[in-house]
């Protein structure tokens, strides 16, 4: 198992090449966007009784509520590889969840594949879960969610 620091320099070395501009001069850096990365997340509860569902394609388009259909940005993109690899995301358990569930908060239940590996972890707000689970919980609603 490579360290995530490992795995975020792999990720950026992938993400910029050299070439040379239109008129052949000197070189630029083009960053390109990955296929690969797919998922989804639930945002379920709250006192509004909010239930939406995020779907993430491998080629970046975007599915949520009420047919909306966007293209998560290459920096989006970028930004949640490399939250996804310093979580560790692929060794986190499946769940997260207190013995008593009360009191109107949010559950979370998101799957992530990348290559060969997917993996689900439900947690809800407040949990007892590693800090990096929610830092990827907000950086994948950021990503998928349409701007205010």
């Amino acid at each position: 198992m490579k360290s995530p620091a490992a795995l975020t320099v792999a990720l950026l070395l992938t993400l910029s090449a050299c070439g040379a501009d239109a008129a052949g001069n000197g070189s630029t850096t083009t960053t390109t966007v990955p296929a690969g990365l797919s998922g989804s997340i639930r945002v379920s509860g709250g006192i509004a009784g909010i239930d939406e569902t995020w779907v993430l394609e491998s080629d970046g388009t975007v599915l949520g509520p009420d047919g909306y259909v966007g293209t998560l940005s290459a920096a989006d993109r970028s930004s949640l590889e490399a939250t996804v690899a310093a979580a560790g995301f692929f060794d986190l358990d499946a769940g997260y969840l207190p013995v008593d569930q009360c009191c109107d908060r949010f559950t979370y239940r998101v799957t992530i594949t990348r290559g060969e590996d997917t993996n689900t972890v439900t947690t809800i707000d407040a949990a007892e879960a590693p800090e990096s689970l929610f830092a990827l919980i907000q950086v994948f609603l950021e990503a998928v969610r349409p701007a205010a």
